[in-house]
């Protein structure tokens, strides 16, 4: 089994937004080699998260605010008031919908569904984040 890691750079432009990355992810995977196997992706930051959806961008602005509905930035949050900022809804977010993606590999490709596209969510932008990359297999 052959193990090939990298890392995707991105600087999110506005403080909530969906950065489609499923080209870059691919780039690596030609890179790496590797035909069948896996793709982990993985966000390090507390205020991102990745995920899986169809590739329509009146869905990435429903669903940024479905998540300011479901978790507003209410002042009286414990993180709000402390010396850390006022981002306490990014992190919820991030918890809601989590830091990680895996993509089964197939014949070299992402074998994502028909409409599937990787998405990075940023929620507390404008930053410079890191993606990191690992793809495992054969």
């Amino acid at each position: 089994m052959k193990i090939f890691s990298s890392t995707i750079r991105l600087n999110s432009k506005n403080k909530q937004e969906e950065i489609r990355i499923t080209d870059q992810v691919q780039a690596i995977l030609a890179e790496s080699e590797i035909t069948e196997g896996t793709a982990f992706i993985f966000t390090g930051h507390t205020t991102t998260a990745l995920h899986l959806n169809n590739t329509d961008s009146a869905l990435e602005k429903d669903f940024h605010e479905f998540l300011n509905n479901l978790v507003p930035n209410n002042e009286n949050y414990k993180h709000n008031k402390g010396e850390y900022g006022r981002n306490a809804d990014a992190h919820l977010k991030s918890v809601l919908i989590g830091n990680a993606v895996t993509v089964p590999i197939t014949r070299g490709r992402l074998a994502l569904g028909q409409w599937q596209t990787i998405y990075f969510s940023e929620f507390d932008g404008p930053r410079a984040r890191l993606v990191s990359v690992k793809i495992t297999g054969k």
